[in-house]
């Protein structure tokens, strides 16, 4: 496989928006992205994302994201973040300000960066980074998709300790959660983290070793979210519906063209959770969709009944424009096309279905692969 170099700003654009897609309705917005990447793009020179088989087995490697969500802010929470002095941000990069905290803390010297997941902001992101620091970035990411949950990714699915785990935000804040007693509460310390910053903050956490790292890494996701952005753009230029090249190239099927007629949304323990419901147009036409997401999508109805759900993909399109939108983004009123992607193979196995599969939600559902649901 050879190495991914982005050397423009529309290679950053391409690869932020094709992991957009792949986001399925979350992984960051692709304006906070594609501003961290060609920033360090402009600075530093062009970024090779390493095949992570070359990296070497004892060399350190760490991933850093986002965590929190991006709902919006109330007017009263606006008011009390002046309240507490939060007017301008001190680090413009906080993911390397984490990182850094994390290596300060552990005493570990960081060669390598993984993205924990693919989306807008949590793929090119990481990159502008290991630009920054000169370090290492490699050509995957630990999810295949984007995620709501840290332990959602291979790494904690096999074991790997979340913790220690260092938290930035952007205001100068920073913590670290040195031990938690698994994985599931670490990241429930970090989310208490993010909403007392007010939405979001920026962690780094998983460093292990390179000979670990390659257990769980899906390699070449970074590559194929680039090209499929790509392709996707130049059928946007062409005039051309982007449908066919996203089915081409991942596989699936659309599961729905409508307009988004009902939204709900709140945010428990600072994720994004809701409904979207649907109104078909054209061949779906007199049909309803609903989407039940948390931060990303995961199960859905067709005309009330179960559908496609997580560990499948269901990515969104804005049918106008042919762009990728995450959850939060959409709006009552919009037309939108829902396409369906098969999950990756190792999302199907039992430990991953334990962490991905509609019960894990909560849902009396029991996941049943979208080939047989949506042929």
């Amino acid at each position: 496989m050879a190495d991914l170099v982005l050397s423009t700003e529309q290679d950053v654009e391409d690869l932020a928006w094709g992991a957009c897609f792949q986001g399925i309705g979350g992984g960051g917005p692709v304006a906070e992205g594609t501003r961290l990447l060609k920033k360090a793009l402009a600075e530093y020179g062009p970024v090779r994302c390493q095949n992570p088989a070359d990296f070497p087995d004892d060399a350190w490697v760490v991933t850093v994201s986002f965590m929190g969500n991006r709902a919006p802010l109330t007017p009263e929470q606006e008011e009390q973040k002046k309240r507490l002095g939060l007017v301008e941000w001190k680090y413009d990069n906080n993911l390397a300000e984490a990182l850094k905290f994390l290596e300060k803390v552990t005493g570990r010297v960081v060669s390598g960066i993984v993205p924990s997941e693919l989306g807008g902001a949590n793929s090119p992101g990481p990159l502008s980074v290991a630009l920054s620091l000169g370090l290492t970035p490699l050509d995957g990411d630990y999810t295949g998709k984007a995620k709501p949950e840290t332990r959602q990714g291979m790494p904690s699915i096999a074991g790997v300790p979340l913790t220690p785990m260092a938290s930035a935000d952007k205001w100068g804040n920073k913590c670290v959660i040195y031990e938690a007693v698994n994985n599931a509460l670490g990241e429930r310390l970090g989310k208490m983290l993010a909403t007392g910053a007010f939405g979001n903050t920026a962690v780094a956490y998983f460093l292990i070793p390179g000979r670990e790292m390659k257990k769980h890494i899906f390699a070449g996701t970074l590559t194929e979210s680039f090209e499929l952005g790509r392709a996707m753009r130049l059928a946007r230029e062409a005039g051309r519906d982007v449908t066919p090249v996203v089915l081409e190239r991942l596989g699936g099927r659309v599961l729905f063209r409508g307009v988004l007629a009902r939204k709900e949304w709140s945010v428990p323990d600072g994720y994004y959770v809701g409904t979207h419901e649907f109104e078909g147009e054209g061949e779906f036409a007199g049909h309803r969709y609903k989407v039940w997401f948390k931060n990303e999508n995961h199960v859905t109805w067709f005309d009330g009944r179960p559908h496609v759900t997580t560990p499948d993909r269901v990515g969104q399109i804005l049918t106008d424009t042919g762009l990728p939108v995450m959850t939060q983004e959409l709006a009552e009123g919009q037309r939108v096309t829902l396409i369906g992607v098969p999950s990756r193979a190792r999302h199907r196995e039992p430990d991953a279905l334990a962490f991905m599969a509609p019960r894990h939600y909560g849902f009396d559902i029991d996941y049943v692969p979208m080939e047989r649901v949506a042929p």
